[in-house]
């Protein structure tokens, strides 16, 4: 990536990047609240005490919404056996969810029990975890779904599946969009019969496409056509909704292409460019119900910037939720909060934990947001009334002059600054 900006001042760490702040109104307003999913290797699975305890303290300190699956992904068999409940593992997981100081619960449904799927009743077989149910066993599952809301009348909040699992359409090259909104549209109702004041969202639709334009179809600029027609035909034929899911990573699984780590830092852009290609379509909110930065070898700052520059553009695309797939770092993913609390010591904040919280404490949902234009691509910031962060996309140190000052930036770094006093300082 070109870069951008003049020689180093003297004492300054690389070459200097001017950011300009305009506080005179603000361009946009917030409307983005972080969550978080929790997956196997919850806080509720076992580990040091005393990295539990301070990895519960943190993760509820930098997130609002707490998402748990029914089954799987640290929840066994809710319904083994037709007409039998198992809430054990479900209970034990929205016990932690309540536990948490400020959550608002989100339940997505999926997945679904193997009965519904064509299995044996009382037999668990997870090598299927990713299979829909029969189209017999839509009422079914959405009658295990109105259980579900009937037990826990506190979420208001529900995902219906994850990805279009075992929805896959060879014939048409594409997923099978009618049939899950036949699904979704069941789900969406009995959820309502339960409690109207309840909030329905799909179609939780993975986004191809990296954007880079080397290579086949993968390469290409998202939103691809085949997404739109599961976009377009869900809005046009559900019942209701009260937001939309999507999913993302920064190079869509199907890509072979290897890239730069400056190259995969220029793809976050999408992000909010996706955002706004849907908002054209429709006023529901959009919630990223996953999102992967993924910078090959770059270590954790480099996690930390990526999100970083991930949720900036979701923020000024407008986006209303982001939930990060797994808050542990524990192997299962590579964009942990806290580090592994299965060993002594854990629980403590890595650096992407810094970047989420300083997006949640000072970028929530209401906050004006000011024009922040910066002389480098690589290079990004983002202003509030009172505070301005500034992202370093490069792995190479910079300086970067903002608000009448020159800061040194190592590579990777974000910093979260004050802003200096004014008009719109409160």
């Amino acid at each position: 990536m070109k870069t951008a900006g003049t020689p180093p001042a003297a004492g300054a760490a690389g070459p200097v990047v001017a950011v300009t702040v305009d506080r005179s109104r603000p361009e946009t307003v917030s409307r983005l609240a972080l969550g978080i999913t929790h997956t196997q290797g919850g806080l509720d699975r076992g580990g040091d005490p005393g990295a539990i305890a301070r990895g519960r303290t943190l993760l509820a300190a930098a997130s609002r919404y707490q998402n748990v699956h029914i089954m799987g992904w640290g929840t066994d068999n809710p319904s083994p056996a037709p007409g039998v409940h198992d809430w054990r593992t479900l209970d034990r997981r929205m016990a932690l969810v309540r536990s948490l100081p400020g959550a608002v619960p989100v339940i997505t449904l999926c997945a679904a029990p193997d009965w519904m799927k064509g299995g044996a009743p009382n037999r668990t077989d997870w090598s299927k975890i990713e299979t829909a149910p029969l189209p017999e066993h839509y009422k079914d599952f959405a009658d295990l779904a109105a259980a579900v809301a009937r037990r826990y009348p506190d979420v208001k909040h529900f995902q219906v599946w994850n990805e279009f699992k075992g929805f896959w359409k060879a014939s048409a090259n594409n997923w099978d969009y009618e049939a899950y909104t036949r699904l979704y549209n069941l789900c969406y109702d009995a959820l309502k019969r339960v409690n109207s004041a309840i909030r329905v969202g799909g179609p939780y639709l993975v986004v191809e496409g990296t954007g880079s334009g080397r290579g086949d179809w993968s390469t290409e600029k998202p939103i691809r056509a085949r997404q739109w027609e599961v976009i377009d035909y869900w809005l046009k034929h559900k019942k209701g909704a009260e937001f939309l899911c999507l999913d993302r990573g920064l190079r869509t699984f199907h890509d072979k292409t290897r890239y730069t780590p400056d190259e995969m830092m220029g793809f976050t852009r999408y992000f909010g460019d996706i955002a706004r290609q849907v908002r054209a379509r429709t006023p529901l909110p959009i919630w990223w119900s996953e999102f992967y930065g993924g910078i090959e070898n770059g270590g954790p700052q480099s996690v930390a910037a990526v999100h970083a520059s991930i949720l900036c553009h979701m923020l000024r695309g407008g986006s209303a939720a982001a939930l990060l797939w797994n808050g542990i770092d524990d192997g299962e993913v590579d964009h942990g909060l806290v580090t592994d609390i299965r060993k002594p010591g854990g629980g403590k904040a890595t650096p992407h934990y810094g970047v989420f919280r300083a997006y949640h404490d000072h970028f929530g949902p209401g906050t004006p947001i000011f024009k922040a234009a910066s002389s480098s691509p690589d290079v990004e910031a983002l202003a509030s009334a009172r505070k301005t962060l500034v992202i370093n996309k490069r792995a190479a140190a910079v300086t970067v002059r903002v608000d009448g000052r020159n800061v040194p930036l190592a590579a990777y770094a974000v910093r979260l600054l004050d802003a200096p006093p004014g008009p719109s300082g409160r």
